[in-house]
């Protein structure tokens, strides 16, 4: 919105200041044109380049405004209190003392002693009611106690197509604001309308998903955002999580590993999955204590260093001794682990 207001603004005064550089001179006798297309043309010329430039500041202003906002939310409410409240007395405090440094001579002694007055004063007056911070903290509790808000979380267009990170926001493992750029919403509407039978399944898959999800408590949200001056999607996607200070969540190796060296934060799926997966898998030998029988007939049990419970097969003659046990099956279950196993040959 703010790109747009800008392109509008400059390109009617780069129009109004073409206009008025052809009333400047009689351009018809230099260039040879009639003076309606020399009006024309500086016209023209003019709304370019006020075209251009708002382009320019209009997307330096958007980046600005994120980035201010990103970081007035990040302060504490008591601090925004007090500094408000500071700097109100401050400005009293200015007005009352700098009254008399007006008749100072000359004129620009008093103007730049009324300046550095208000300055100081306002500043000092704002940091001597920022150092109360703790003790409103202390007497209020937790009335000016803003809780702590997770990053937004920026799903890229792997990490759609994927799918699982419902599985964990519904687990409570990604926590704060689902949200979608329009630009990865605009690839997968390529990848759906692509010629190649494969690229158009994983791009209707992910429009079909985030249909789905668009609705209820978690719904992820759709939002405006691009920098035209990027080229890749990928790249996009890094320049808004830092300069927002949101997190991305992918699943594609590359990405993760660009996004780190930029500084953003990423949460790879994938990762996260191999973080959780077995710590044992068939087929693999383990060492294990034999601490006691088990509930069937013949079975033996022992427990891994976490506390695992191992169930081993033909293992009761064991018990009390330390045994190479083989692993059969891994049974996961919201209550927990367990392994099943049955000693080595």
């Amino acid at each position: 919105m703010m790109v747009q207001l800008a392109r509008m603004v400059l390109l009617t005064a780069g129009a109004l200041g073409g206009f008025a550089v052809s009333r400047l001179a009689d351009w018809s006798d230099q260039t040879g044109f009639s003076p309606q297309l020399v009006i024309f043309i500086l016209i023209i010329l003019g709304a370019s380049m006020g075209y251009l430039l708002g382009s320019i500041i209009g997307r330096e202003l958007t980046e600005q405004y994120r980035r201010i906002e990103q970081q007035i939310q990040d302060f504490d409410t008591t601090d925004l209190l007090l500094g408000a409240i500071g700097l109100v007395f401050g400005l009293v405090i200015s007005f009352l003392v700098s009254n008399p440094l007006r008749l100072l001579q000359p004129a620009w002694l008093g103007f730049l002693a009324i300046v550095l007055v208000y300055g100081l004063v306002s500043y000092g007056s704002t940091q001597l009611f920022m150092t109360k911070r703790r003790d409103v903290q202390r007497r209020f509790g937790g009335a000016f106690a803003r809780p702590a808000s997770a990053p937004t979380k920026f799903l890229d267009t792997s990490a759609v197509i994927d799918g699982r990170f419902q599985q964990l926001v519904d687990a409570g493992v990604l926590e704060g604001t689902l949200a979608v750029p329009r630009f990865v919403l605009v690839e997968l509407q390529t990848l759906a309308d692509s010629a190649d039978d494969l690229r158009r399944a994983r791009g209707r898959r992910g429009l079909d998903l985030l249909t789905t999800l668009s609705l209820g408590a978690n719904a992820i949200q759709v939002f405006e955002a691009d920098f035209p001056e990027i080229p890749t999607v990928d790249a996009k996607l890094v320049r808004l999580a830092v300069s927002s200070g949101g997190a991305i969540v992918t699943v594609d190796h590359n990405l993760t590993q660009v996004a780190r060296v930029e500084g953003a934060q990423v949460l790879n799926i994938n990762e996260i999955a191999s973080a959780v997966r077995p710590l044992f898998i068939p087929g693999d030998t383990i060492q294990i204590l034999v601490v006691k029988p088990g509930k069937e007939p013949g079975q033996g049990v022992g427990y891994l260093e976490d506390g695992t419970m191992v169930v081993i097969a033909d293992g009761r003659e064991a018990v009390g001794s330390e045994q190479a046990v083989e692993v059969t099956s891994v049974l996961q279950t919201s209550a927990g682990r367990m392994i099943f196993a049955k000693l080595a040959l």
